[in-house]
């Protein structure tokens, strides 16, 4: 029974092999400003999850469209659904600081930043850690 496992887990182990390659992430513009240089790291680790194709409603960087009535809110209501989540009926459709709770306010503002500046080219806000 053993010999016909293992050519599977070698089958299986070959295919999800290559489910992480970073060819199959569309690449993503990167900035000179240190803070849009931080917000992209935060993106990349954390937000990209649902952000980078639209999972579970979350509006997908690459939709502009999407983006244009959250952004016609203002930066400062942006950045408050990012540190205190969006409320969905019984649960989150966005949890409170993408489900990171070790993130900063100024890395969640950053990334924040980050996503307005790809998605709608708008420039960086203040992500001061003071604020």
């Amino acid at each position: 029974m053993m010999r016909y496992r293992t050519p599977s887990l070698l089958a299986l182990t070959v295919l999800l092999a290559g489910c992480g390659r970073e060819s199959s992430t569309p690449e993503l513009p990167s900035f000179q400003d240190p803070d849009l240089t931080q917000g992209r790291n935060t993106w990349m680790q954390v937000c990209r999850n649902c952000h980078l194709l639209g999972v579970a409603g979350a509006p997908a960087i690459s939709n502009t469209e999407a983006w244009q009535p959250r952004a016609a809110k203002g930066r400062d209501a942006l950045y408050r659904s990012a540190l205190n989540g969006i409320r969905q009926g019984d649960g989150w459709s966005m949890p409170p600081r993408g489900g990171e709770d070790r993130l900063s306010d100024a890395q969640v503002r950053r990334a924040v930043d980050y996503m307005l500046a790809v998605a709608v080219g708008l420039p960086q806000g203040n992500s001061d850690a003071s604020r």
